[in-house]
């Protein structure tokens, strides 16, 4: 619509324009004459020939504007929303750019289904994978306003730093706006965002069973750490040297007889053979495989591409960085030993206490008459959607969890806490299949934050009956 109505005003306008050119141009004589001497029209002419032509083209242009007036109105419509769509596009494709610009998936894994990000452990000192959440379906628990909130501001005590301005970071309002504006665009399906919360359901319960070879497994590396700081100067002894010299003979690349034309010349592509070789002998895992064979008449002796002299370039480059690790580790060594061994003592403790656990024949005797399938179930549904924030250490693996229930970035739901704030499950259910709102009050004296996210979207109602009735349960402490 809108480029016909286009079509039209042009052609329109063109022939104004010629007519007033015509008319410009009809009775000009070869000689000039001053305004002022020059004979004018008759009243004759005037009242008839010449009154009748501007009446005749009034009459057109008035024709032409009773027509293309409603015809450009017909398509503002239209010509509005398309305006709309191509803004909505343009701050979706920004959005798109300061997601990638930012590094989320870095955190929230390809495509914002989730991930993790590394952080340290108050408690031990130890870096932890932390869990960070899937952003796909993060409309289904907060709405606009909330999630602009934690991008504004970030969250303390996790990985998740403040990206806007009004929280030092480095995002403006506009930059906010459509990052946003991307999150909702690749928001997935309601039947899609509740198979994922099954899927994390069923994730939960599995980590259960697993939990104890998770934290052994964390013991072994914690132990392997402390072996690395122990031997790190004696190590250092040996790759040191070796990085050195292979550096003095990167740096010597060009300097000789280069058959194959590769950047290298071949008396140095014969040392960084043996070079890489005794690095590799050096024992230290990282340099594990280290061993390159450079070939005099083969450029590109690895076969994929790179050429021999991009190959040994970042040989020696990876070189250097193990033997920086090693001099670091050397130079810090009775502190990061301390350190680790500290680390150490607090997992062993974690693997005998096993907070992380639950006895869950004993909550499904206590609170759902024995059926350990549900009891079973509504744990998952609480490990998958609120030990994130109620219970401490659950981001950071089962080795720094602690009870459950114990608090954190929530409250502590431990002697009751449920029952006293909701006196109802009716009242409990609502707020949390709605979340919280700011400034809104809630249960028994509780004011929102909005830090509560909703799961009405993303929960069944069995579900949610399931994990109220274990909140409300005896087995929480």
């Amino acid at each position: 619509m809108s480029s016909i109505v286009i079509v039209v005003v042009a052609l329109g306008a063109l022939a104004w324009l010629a007519l007033l050119v015509a008319t410009g141009l009809r009775g000009r004589s070869s000689e000039e004459i001053p305004p002022n001497l020059e004979l004018f029209k008759t009243d004759d002419e005037l009242e008839t020939s010449r009154l009748d032509r501007v009446l005749a083209v009034s009459v057109i242009l008035a024709g032409f504007l009773a027509i293309s007036l409603p015809v450009y109105w017909l398509g503002e419509v239209d010509r509005q929303e398309g305006f709309e769509h191509e803004f909505e596009e343009l701050a979706i494709e920004r959005g798109e750019h300061h997601v990638d610009e930012f590094a989320c998936a870095s955190c929230h894994g390809a495509g914002l289904v989730g991930g993790v990000a590394s952080y340290v452990d108050a408690r031990s000192g130890i870096q932890v994978s932390w869990l960070a959440p899937a952003l796909n379906d993060i409309y289904y628990r907060y709405s606009r306003d909330e999630v602009k909130f934690w991008l504004q501001y970030g969250r303390a005590n996790s990985p998740m730093p403040a990206w806007g301005e009004l929280g030092n970071g480095p995002m403006n309002d506009a930059q906010l706006e459509e990052t946003l504006d991307y999150l909702e665009h690749i928001q997935i399906g309601q039947a899609d965002a509740l198979a994922a919360t099954e899927a994390q359901i069923q994730l939960a319960i599995n980590a259960l069973d697993q939990a104890d070879g998770v934290v052994a497994t964390s013991i072994e590396n914690q132990a392997e750490l402390i072996e690395f700081y122990e031997t790190a100067p004696e190590v250092l002894a040996r790759v040191a040297p070796v990085a050195e010299a292979a550096r003095q003979l990167l740096d010597a690349a060009g300097e000789g007889i280069d058959v194959d034309e590769d950047g290298l010349a071949d008396r140095v592509e014969a040392a960084l053979t043996a070079a890489t070789a005794q690095a590799e002998a050096t024992g230290y895992a990282p340099l594990a495989g280290f061993a390159k064979t450079f070939d005099p008449r083969n450029p590109d002796t690895g076969g994929v591409g790179d050429g021999d002299l991009v190959t040994a370039t970042a040989a020696v480059a990876r070189l250097e960085e193990a033997a920086l690790t090693l001099q670091i580790a050397t130079d810090n060594q009775e502190r990061l030993l301390e350190q680790a061994e500290f680390g150490l003592a607090f997992l062993e403790q974690a693997a005998e206490e096993r907070l992380y656990s639950f006895d869950i024949q004993a909550v499904a005797d206590a609170t759902f008459d024995g059926d350990v399938a549900k009891a079973t179930r509504a744990i998952g549904v609480y490990q998958a959607n609120c030990a994130r924030c109620h219970t401490s250490g659950y981001s950071e693996g089962p080795a720094f969890t602690q009870e459950a229930g114990s608090g954190g970035f929530g409250p502590a739901l431990w002697e009751g806490r449920p029952n006293v704030q909701f006196l109802d499950v009716e009242s409990m259910k609502e707020f949390i299949a709605n979340g919280s709102e700011i400034g809104k009050g809630y249960g028994v004296n509780g004011i929102g934050r909005g830090y509560m996210p909703g799961f009405g979207a993303v929960l069944t109602g069995e579900d949610l009956d399931l994990v109220i009735e274990y909140l409300r349960g005896e087995t929480l402490r």
